[in-house]
């Protein structure tokens, strides 16, 4: 449900407006709308703190797993966590560096084993002056035999599959047709002493960091304490000013929150307006759904939607579709047992919401699997007598024709799917004649159903179905459009509507994906199977039921992946597209972002609930 909202306008003196602003942080329920854009640098400071911060914690966080086990050694320790902030930066950027020098001298290195560690740079030099010229390749064999040989060349063995040359010459111009290899400007001792040096220095850098990570509580609670700054700081400069002597900001808060702060302005003596929205599409969107409704809500923030202020919260329609749309998809009671047992061990690395939706997500597709008789695409488990009575003969994936019904269903799904969008519309406009025009798109929607299953299936249309069009058509022109000029409405929605009934033809047989999907993933299934195991496993050797296994898993694996992908992709899509399309949601909304102080150090407290579940 989207809550209703109150827009604010908050003023405060300029002498406390710090005090004013904290307070707003641990009050934690006013959306702070930006009135004055100025900005003197201070919020590129705090900001800059605060991804500071963060990457520090995220290198030290890769340093926390390991152990230490030399406690003898004297430890850098640091009382001021920007200080140690820094220091942890400075310490991977020396790092990097340093692995970086590292490789490259590792690959000087490289040459010396390539053209052998006793050469002296200086001797080639040398032999330069004196007018001798080695110039040096690695080629493939191919290539040296086919050199001119009219070149002096010298072949060394070959090394990595490649075979090094020489090219001895008396005229610096004279050259192969290849690749030169340029000479180190180091001698190999001094390479390997650096090398060894860059080494001891990597080892006293992560020696440093496994130190630090003892301090990633510590510094967490500084990054919470730099976004409060932050947050302050965005607030501050929001605010739009008066003659230097009033503050003001412009906000909105749930309705329900309403006398909490007035309760909070009377006590730190804030003047303040509270009225109606008079802009819904500037209306940052709070939506406060039961626990069993919210559980959709990682898919939500995962797609990154909110709806309109003013639109239709699509949480438990899409809910109930996604979890029926996931089960047909995917369609294996054996995949959705997995999905099952991977929540329940990864369980503590999951949030509550997650761990819920996919339960009901695997619930869902065990029981459409147990009742099609899919179990990893195997037909000889869902032949097994128990398994074999729980199957209905028309949506069973193995052994019957029954092609038509599935597409069939497909298709009465879309149409109710559909017809509960424009359900919806009816109650949204109970009180205006915009109703009946949904009434209308109702029968248009099941006459395109009909027309659909002649064209596709060729089932014979009853002779009442023109009317579902007349009527329906005849409502729409009617009531589309409120508007004095009843034929210049008319006129619009009779224009309209030729384009929206192909629309909605084609948003019906959309749906015919749900079967198409799920036979692809029962049919691959059953291909691994059969590829892999097309006798069984009668006569196999344990080296080749252990071979057989790990391809089984390879195979189930990728057909698992792609099942997921049609779920994102097709599942999604008819909720978002079709479905939201239908019901008239454009998701053009903002999701509601109170200003909440998070940091222990502030003692902040959300005192609203509704400040703690965002969209």
């Amino acid at each position: 449900m989207i809550v209703r909202m109150k827009e604010i306008l908050l003023f405060t003196t300029a002498r406390s407006v710090d005090d004013s602003i904290l307070q707003l942080g641990k009050l934690g329920v006013v959306d702070i709308q930006e009135v004055n854009g100025s900005n003197n640098g201070t919020l590129e400071r705090r900001l800059e703190a605060v991804q500071r911060a963060e990457n520090a914690i995220s290198i030290l966080k890769q340093y926390a797993k390991r152990k230490n086990e030399d406690d003898s050694r004297t430890k850098y320790t640091v009382n001021d966590p920007k200080q140690l902030v820094d220091r942890v930066l400075q310490t991977e950027e020396i790092r990097q560096k340093a692995q970086e020098k590292l490789d490259t001298l590792n690959l000087h290195l490289q040459w010396y084993k390539t053209w052998g560690e006793k050469v002296n740079i200086k001797d080639i030099t040398d032999l330069k002056q004196h007018g001798i010229h080695l110039k040096l390749y690695l080629l493939d064999k191919a290539v040296v035999a086919s050199l001119n040989e009219n070149h002096t060349l010298v072949k060394l063995p070959e090394r990595q599959g490649k075979i090094p040359v020489v090219l001895v010459a008396r005229n610096e111009s004279e050259k192969l047709n290849r690749k030169e290899k340029p000479l180190p400007q180091q001698s190999f001792e001094d390479i390997k002493q650096q090398i060894e040096r860059k080494e001891r220095q990597l080892a006293e850098v992560d020696l440093f960091l496994e130190d630090q990570a003892e301090n990633i509580a510590w510094l967490e609670d500084f990054l919470l304490l730099a976004k409060d700054r932050l947050g302050m700081q965005e607030a501050f400069e929001g605010m739009g000013d008066i003659e230097g002597k009033l503050k003001y900001l412009k906000g909105y808060i749930p309705r329900n929150t309403v006398d909490d702060f007035m309760a909070a302005a009377e006590t730190n003596r804030w003047g303040y307006h509270i009225a109606d929205p008079e802009k819904p599409e500037n209306v940052p969107v709070y939506i406060k759904n039961p626990k069993w409704i919210s559980i959709i809500n990682p898919v939500m923030k995962f797609i990154d939607i909110v709806p309109g202020y003013k639109e239709v919260d699509v949480s438990i329609y899409f809910l109930v579709a996604f979890a029926l749309f996931f089960a047909m998809l995917v369609g294996d009671a054996g995949y959705g047992l997995i999905f099952l047992l991977v929540t329940f061990l990864f369980r503590k690395k999951m949030t509550g919401q997650m761990q819920v939706l996919i339960y009901v997500l695997s619930g869902a597709t065990i029981l459409w699997g147990v009742l099609s008789g899919t179990y990893f695409g195997s037909e000889q488990i869902a032949a097994l007598p128990f398994l074999n009575k729980l199957i209905i003969p028309e949506i069973a994936s193995f052994g019957v024709d029954n092609i038509s019904f599935m597409m069939h269903l497909s298709f009465l799904i879309g149409a109710i799917h559909l017809t509960v969008a424009h359900a919806i519309r009816i109650v949204q406009f109970i009180n205006s004649i915009k109703a009946l025009s949904e009434v209308g798109w109702i029968a248009l929607v099941w006459g395109l159903f009909l027309i659909t299953e002649q064209l596709v299936l060729g089932k014979p249309m009853p002779a009442w179905v023109l009317w579902l069009f007349v009527v329906g058509a005849a409502l729409v022109a009617l009531f589309s459009v409120e508007s004095k000029n009843v034929i210049k409405s008319m006129g619009i929605s009779l224009a309209n509507l030729p384009l929206s009934l192909i629309s909605g033809f084609s948003d019906i047989v959309s749906y015919v994906r749900l079967f198409a999907v799920g036979m692809a993933t029962a049919a691959v299934a059953s291909s691994f199977n059969n590829m892999i195991l097309p006798d069984g496993t009668a006569g196999m050797g344990l080296i080749n039921i252990v071979l057989a296994a790990i391809a089984l898993l390879l195979g189930h694996g990728l057909n698992i992946a792609l099942a997921l992908m049609a779920v994102m992709v097709h599942g999604i899509r008819l909720n978002m597209l079709e479905f939201a399309g239908h019901l008239g949601v454009q998701f053009s909304g903002e999701a509601y972002t109170p200003f909440r102080l998070i940091s222990p150090e502030n003692g902040a407290k959300n005192n609203m609930g509704a400040a703690t579940t965002k969209t």
